[in-house]
């Protein structure tokens, strides 16, 4: 027994001994990493570098290459191209970063990793095949890899890390496979060139801006397994011209379509139930849009420098409308309020210069600020409330500013000559109506 123990005692110092060695084999530099194999941590050669799969030590030890290391060929821009043997299992953390005369990369079926930021910044680099065997992309694993212009993620992968295509402008055609569960935060950052994309129905999350400033971005299809769109995950896609929500998805998240201003449509599904702050702020050519009965608040901003906005009707399950919720809306010109609101924030209508006409449900007035309708010349708009309430809102702080219609009353007046004179409500125009009752006291002055 004694014996046994002694052997493995130098076996292992043997193994110690040797694993502090770096040695260099065909100007390619390996380091030991266990009794058997070696990581590659380097090269003088430039061009087509061809990494072999077994390598002698100075010692005529035989090794496997298994690894790429660590920052291996880290900013060294004299390799073309890169060919590993099928011994390697995975390659290290920016590994080939920087290799920007790197054009093509093979990935061979034996690597079960990608280290992150492996291939970031390899500017020159087109095309790269990834094979089954990879189970793991790391975070920045192609960022500025501004030369690529297709890619497919193999059905070995479950998740598409952080920033791992983040600046890949070039970017025209990208295959992500049913296994795939989360696309990560900045996932497909400033991939402008990317026309469309297809979220398949494995996907559950979607990361804060994942695909935040794909201006080429035209069409998305987003499955019903999706259940979390991230913040301002599609910011700046000025070329999706419309979008449908999955009825997966229970809240649009703040800023998700953030300054989008080519989306004149979204449908809504009747699974949210809140719509976070700045969601479609400045979608600019949005000019309807759907809120289900099932939201119970409208966030800050979240439909702010909506300028193609008409008209806005909110169900009557909203209890909350957000500061600056509909503020720059130059184009609205009707809203409806229920009265299952009981808040209405600051600005929350703020410069909507186009409004002519309010209709609200409430018998009791709601208290509101002055700066909820700031920038709204309010005496030219008509608010339309409910049956026998004209004169309490008349009475009510800000709501009098406005010209009250009284909405589902005929009021007539007689004369001692015995005709009738009507007033009706909901006039075509504002003007209109406020001339018509001027007229009207006038004519009541002269006969009485």
């Amino acid at each position: 027994m004694k014996k046994i123990i002694f052997l493995m005692f130098f076996a292992t110092l043997g193994w110690q001994q040797a694993g502090a060695q770096n040695f260099t084999r065909d100007y390619i530099n390996y380091n030991i990493t266990s009794p058997t194999d070696v990581q590659v941590t380097g090269t003088a050669l430039n061009g087509d570098i061809i990494i072999p799969a077994q390598v002698y030590s100075d010692q005529g030890i035989a090794y496997s290459v298994t690894r790429i290391a660590n920052y291996a060929f880290d900013y060294q821009n004299g390799y073309t191209s890169v060919t590993m043997p099928n011994t390697i299992s995975s390659i290290g953390w920016y590994a080939f970063r920087g290799c920007s005369a790197l054009t093509t990369v093979t990935i061979p079926n034996s690597v079960i990793n990608i280290g992150q930021g492996a291939f970031s910044y390899c500017t020159g680099l087109t095309s790269i095949t990834i094979s089954n065997s990879v189970t793991s992309i790391g975070t920045e694993a192609f960022k500025y890899c501004i030369g690529l212009t297709s890619i497919t993620i193999p059905n070995s992968v479950t998740n598409i890390d952080d920033y791992t295509f983040t600046n890949c402008s070039a970017l025209t055609s990208i295959t992500i496979p049913n296994t795939v569960t989360s696309i990560g935060q900045y996932a497909f950052l400033e991939c402008s060139g990317l026309p469309s994309i297809t979220i398949p129905n494995s996907t559950i999350s979607i990361g804060s801006r994942a695909f935040k400033n794909c201006t080429g971005l035209t069409s998305i299809v987003i499955q019903n397994s999706v259940s979390s769109i991230g913040d301002y995950a599609f910011e700046n896609c000025d070329g999706l011209t419309s979008i449908t929500i999955p009825d997966s998805v229970t809240s649009i998240s703040v800023g998700a379509f953030y300054s989008c201003s080519s989306l004149t449509s979204a449908t809504i599904p009747n699974s949210v139930t809140s719509i976070g702050d700045y969601a479609f702020n400045y979608c600019t050519a949005l000019t309807s849009v759907t809120i289900p009965n099932s939201i119970t608040s409208i966030g800050v901003a979240a439909f702010s420098g909506c300028s193609g906005l008409t008209s806005v009707t909110i169900p009557n399950s909203v209890n909350i409308i957000s500061e600056y919720a509909f503020s720059y809306c130059i184009g609205l010109t009707s809203v409806t309020i229920p009265n299952s609101v009981t808040s209405i924030g600051y600005w929350a209508f703020r410069n909507c210069t186009g409004l002519t006409s309010v209709t609200v449900n409430w018998s009791i007035p709601l208290e509101i600020d002055f700066t909820t309708f700031n920038s709204v010349y309010i005496p030219n708009v008509v608010l339309n409330v409910p049956n026998s309430t004209a004169s309490i809102y008349d009475a009510t702080a800000i709501w009098t500013d406005f010209i009250i219609n009284d909405a589902l009353s005929v009021t007539p007046f007689s004369a001692t000559n015995g005709f009738d004179l009507i007033a009706y409500p909901i006039p075509s125009h504002p003007i209109t109506f406020l001339t018509l009752k001027l007229m009207a006291l006038m004519m009541k002055l002269f006969l009485f």
